[in-house]
Order: C-alpha cells, then sequence, then structure tokens
C-alpha cells in the first residue's frame, strides 16, 4: 500500500475520532481506560485477567496509571482485585455485579444515542459500517 492510502486512512481517523469521543463522553462518565478495562473484563467471560495481562492488553497505558485506574474503579465498586494465594505480587482483577450494571448501562446510552443518528441509513450503508469495523479490529488487533 502506498504511502498516499495511509496518509488517507489517518486523516480519516481525525475526521471520526472527535465524534467517537463526544458520544462516548455523552453516554456516560466512566473514563475511556474504566470502559476499556471493563469491556476486557466482560469478554473475558469471568476468566481470571491479571494486573500483567490488563497493562498487555492495554499498552501502552503505563502499569502505575494502570493501578491508579483500577484502585478508582475497586473504590467505585466497579472491580475486585484479588492477590494470588500462590504468588502475591500476583493480583487478579474481577468484574463485579455494580461493573457489569455501569458497562451495560453505558451501552444502553450508546445505543440510545446512535438510534436516532442512524435510523436513516439503509442496509448496505449498516453492512458497510459494520464491515468497515470488523477491518480496524483485524488491522488494530495487530499492534
Amino acid at each position: 500500500m502506498s504511502g498516499e492510502y495511509v496518509i488517507s486512512i489517518v486523516e480519516g481517523m481525525g475526521k471520526v475520532r472527535p465524534y467517537f469521543r463526544k458520544l462516548f463522553s455523552i453516554a456516560s462518565d466512566l473514563s475511556d481506560a474504566e470502559i476499556l478495562i471493563l469491556t476486557l473484563l466482560k469478554s473475558r467471560d469471568g476468566k481470571k485477567v491479571s494486573m500483567s495481562m490488563l497493562y498487555n492488553e492495554l499498552h501502552p497505558i503505563k502499569p502505575s496509571k494502570l493501578t491508579q485506574i483500577t484502585n478508582k474503579m475497586e473504590d467505585k465498586g466497579l472491580i475486585k482485585k484479588v492477590r494470588s494465594r500462590k504468588d502475591r505480587r500476583r493480583v487478579e482483577i474481577h468484574l463485579t455485579d455494580k461493573g457489569k450494571k455501569a458497562l451495560e448501562k453505558y451501552e444502553r446510552s450508546i445505543a440510545t444515542l446512535l438510534e436516532p443518528l442512524v435510523s436513516d441509513l439503509n442496509t448496505e450503508e449498516v453492512e458497510v459500517l459494520n464491515r468497515s469495523f470488523d477491518i480496524w479490529v483485524k488491522i488494530l488487533s495487530r499492534l
């Protein structure tokens, strides 16, 4: 792919980014990092998630910043941190019921905000939009 294509992709990302940030900030008082963490924990469907795994998934967030964020989330009751019995240095993160409900509320808010905005899209446009998300996941999962 030529450099021109890459530049046009970067410009396109720049166009939509402020709108996504606005949408996400209207939908919830949770921070971007909190939403990412809750979404990651939900996707693991109850499986253990360590702080180091969380760091690897959310890199480049620094470990010290991640600790601050997760401490704040624990104070809010969104997650529970549990030290491993086998290795006291290992901390596992669990999604609480309150965290699940906060994420569900956020997702419902996003859907409510988007519904009138996308109601005039036709089936083909929705398919193109969803396909583009799949392509973004494919591309960005390589990071």
